[in-house]
């Protein structure tokens, strides 16, 4: 497979609390979800838009 290594990795909100929509892969159900993001640390499974999660992971 040719996807990126992080694209496994699970949601992650981060310690912060703002609250920003992003998108992440879901590897087990094979496409992008949305999540709520705090702003700050998390991981690099993390995207503005669905299309660039689906550009990169899918």
């Amino acid at each position: 497979q040719g996807r990126p290594s992080f694209c496994n990795l699970p949601a992650e909100t981060g310690p912060c609390k703002a609250s920003f929509r992003q998108y992440y892969y879901n590897s087990k159900s094979g496409g992008c979800q949305q999540f709520i993001y705090g702003g700050c640390r998390g991981n690099q499974n993390r995207f503005d838009t669905t299309q660039q999660c689906q550009g990169v992971c899918v």
